[in-house]
């Protein structure tokens, strides 16, 4: 497992409130590590091949004049202290362009915004963000619609069940919250039959959640968890329920938190494969949420 840095981050960058909101999650990321922000918008190809392409291509520079100025205004919005660079590339996929972006810039992260979805404006998914979330080889960073913040992360969640992947993202979010100095929260996902319902547990001790990080995780990650908890820079939450809304419904959601997923077990080898379980609770939270890629057998 590669360290957690968001060092260097790529920003899908529109002059849209999608855009604005992956700028302002950018900042928020920016202020909690110093990381530099490419602001970067994908330009329609120039080919034969594109469905864009037209017999007479004289509109091309009008249309590179006016995303340039887009970016350079967007950048002169960024507060004083945030390195940042602009950049265009040409590409026929919006999601291509920005995993080529990625790589040319040695992005550690891709940010984006979610479109909004109803009267909560949490996350409705693009095209973009489909294919991101299914073949990125970095994390990809999603904010919900209508993402205001621009503060420093207060907090970091990690999100895991008794699925494989576990273990990957429990020492993610450990590393995270220890690099970046912030409090963690380790909530473990249980769902239970219909039928067991009136066996749930009213409460669960951090103890419990600890065996469960031993068991989907590892006894190093589960000592450190333990750790963290004892000088009360970790918390837990076992969240159950009947299905995910169910057991999503227990959580409380806080201010400037972050949500930390791992992939699915169909995920290739160091990269992103959003799980349906993942999926599912994408559409009951309010917080920005990072997929991470699958880790190296």
């Amino acid at each position: 497992m590669k360290p957690p840095t968001f060092r260097n981050l790529v920003i899908a960058y529109t002059a849209t409130p999608t855009g604005r909101d992956a700028l302002n999650l950018g900042i928020a990321m920016a202020r909690t590590s110093g990381a530099h922000l490419n602001l970067v918008t994908v330009l329609p190809e120039d080919n034969v091949y594109s469905a864009v392409y037209p017999a007479d291509r004289g509109h091309m520079p009008i249309i590179q004049a006016k995303v340039r100025a887009w970016l350079e205004e967007a950048q002169a919005s960024l507060p004083p202290e945030i390195n940042s660079s602009i950049h265009t590339v040409s590409n026929s996929s919006d999601a291509a362009g920005l995993l080529s972006a990625a790589e040319q810039l040695g992005g550690s992260a891709i940010v984006l915004g979610g479109q909004g979805a109803g009267l909560l404006q949490r996350y409705r998914l693009g095209s973009t963000a489909t294919t991101l979330l299914h073949s990125s080889p970095v994390p990809v960073v999603l904010a919900p619609g209508g993402y205001q913040n621009q503060d420093k992360l207060s907090w970091l969640t990690a999100m895991f069940g008794a699925r494989p992947g576990a273990e990957a993202v429990i020492q993610y979010a450990l590393q995270a919250a220890q690099t970046f100095d912030l409090p963690l929260r380790l909530v473990s996902l249980l769902f239970l039959d219909k039928e067991r319902t009136d066996f749930l547990p009213e409460g669960m001790h951090a103890a419990d959640l600890i065996a469960q990080v031993e068991q989907f995780g590892n006894r190093q990650l589960a000592d450190q968890a333990a750790d963290m908890v004892a000088r009360k820079l970790a918390s837990t939450v076992v969240a159950t329920g009947k299905d995910v809304h169910d057991a999503v419904d227990q959580l409380t959601w806080m201010d400037h938190e972050l949500v930390i997923f791992g992939s699915s077990r169909l995920a290739s080898q160091q990269h992103i494969f959003l799980g349906a379980t993942a999926a599912k609770i994408l559409r009951h939270i309010p917080s920005p949420m990072m997929i991470i890629p699958a880790e190296t057998n």
